[in-house]
């Protein structure tokens, strides 16, 4: 590999999301199909011309979730007639009226040439709305010419959850918002104490009855775990007055010990006790030397799609003795406070941008054996050796970084087939299972 800079070189303001873009086969990370998928009792609506149905038809199929997805075709005469607004209304009754069981959700998804055109598609919400009102009808975004300023993936996190309305508040009752992936007791720290506690938690990706997502209405406080989720955690704070605690994704033992201990204060249990942060922080120690014995030695590659802190990550590998080779990463968003310190740690660690468009050519061979963690890392070091995982797949905490160091273990031990696993779209998403 030879297209990338060295960290020392890396201005803090790095952002590799400008000029033409190459797409990598890696497609592990979920799209705005998939988590629309995740409401039960819902129906997504994608309104656009042939050349961009294809992505969208093309995801669900894969999916085998055909059912779940409905199109409407936007074609040159529609613009020339100025007939794009009756097409929404009109195309949306007829595919309601022709679903084998009434949807309790309608996503309807617009695309570019609507900004473009001046669509007053609100007006059309406002008449589906009149027209069946036993469906929430909520306006969903398919326009990449806004990904910077408002990008589709936080926007559909927060959008899928505005039919909830101000509710009596449940003090012992939460919402974990915005996740892809289960938060599991045995590798979140947070569930866990929760649910010892007593909590009930609510979490989208564990529901099976759109009535059941309705009762987050009445959840005292919400829960992120992903910069992607801060959007509907702020949302929901505004609009129902449910208080947003972001709990961050962070590889700082003394910052997961303040997140906990502000969760638990907004309702009102025990904290965790100073013996049972000690015991976490000795297993997380331990678990970290026994990987370390595992490598002997074998370098690290790390990319954001497989955590929310690359940057982080990468730093407390190196303070823990591990070789790391390199970072993939589009903008450094981390704090500037441990950019710095991993400019001064490893100042020759290698930084890459797989959006690069001359990352269509790089050489991809590396001398002798690399573990990657995330797809993009396996790919562009062309390694068998990975961690096949997005968005921290529902990992937090001590645990969860105990999890990560087994998942590495494993990695290093085991040869994937690599070519084939990275071309699956949305991993582990339970629509594709």
């Amino acid at each position: 590999m030879k297209e990338f800079q060295l960290i020392k070189d890396v201005p803090y303001e790095y952002n590799a999301d400008k000029g033409l873009h190459y797409s990598s086969p890696c497609r592990g990370m979920w799209n705005i199909v998939h988590y629309g998928t995740l409401v039960p009792g819902g129906h997504q609506i994608y309104v656009c011309s042939t050349s961009c149905l294809r992505g969208v038809v093309l995801t669900t199929a894969e999916m085998g979730a055909v059912d779940k997805l409905s199109t409407i075709t936007v074609a040159e005469d529609n613009i020339l007639d100025g007939d794009m607004e009756e097409q929404v209304l009109h195309g949306t009754e007829k595919i309601i009226e022709s679903l084998p069981q009434r949807p309790r959700m309608v996503m309807i998804f617009i695309s570019c040439m609507h900004h473009f055109m001046a669509v007053n598609y609100q007006r059309v919400y406002k008449l589906l709305r009149k027209e069946y009102p036993d469906i929430d009808f909520v306006d969903c975004y398919m326009d990449p010419i806004m990904r910077r300023k408002s990008p589709v993936m936080p926007n559909i996190r927060r959008q899928v959850l505005r039919p909830l309305q101000p509710g009596a508040q449940d003090m012992r009752q939460v919402s974990f918002v915005g996740d892809c992936f289960p938060m599991d007791p045995e590798t979140c720290d947070l569930k866990k104490h929760l649910e010892e506690n007593g909590i009930r938690i609510l979490d989208l990706t564990e529901m099976k009855d759109y009535d059941e997502m309705k009762q987050m209405e009445h959840s005292c406080v919400n829960f992120t775990f992903h910069s992607e989720a801060e959007k509907a955690g702020k949302d929901l704070e505004l609009r129902l007055g449910q208080k947003w605690l972001p709990m961050r994704e962070s590889y700082v033992y003394d910052e997961i010990e303040e997140d906990m201990a502000k969760a638990c204060q907004a309702l009102g249990i025990p904290a965790p006790s100073k013996e049972e942060n000690e015991l976490q922080r000795d297993l997380t120690e331990q678990a970290a030397a026994h990987c370390r014995e595992v490598l002997d030695g074998t370098p690290l590659a790390v990319d954001s799609t497989a955590v929310d802190r690359p940057l982080e990550f990468a730093l407390y590998l190196l303070n823990h003795g591990f070789e790391v080779e390199a970072v993939l990463v589009e903008a450094i968003t981390e704090d500037e406070g441990v950019f710095r310190a991993l400019q001064k740690k490893k100042p020759d660690l290698k930084v890459y941008s797989s959006l690069g468009w001359n990352m269509r050519i790089v050489d991809r061979s590396f001398d002798g054996k690399i573990v990657g963690i995330g797809q993009k890392s396996a790919y562009f070091h062309d390694t068998p050796y990975f961690v096949n995982e997005v968005e921290n797949a529902g990992m937090y905490g001590f645990s969860g970084i105990r999890k990560m160091f087994s998942l590495i273990e494993e990695a290093a031990g085991e040869k994937k087939d690599m070519e084939t696993l990275i071309q699956h779209k949305g991993w582990g998403c339970s629509a594709c299972e």
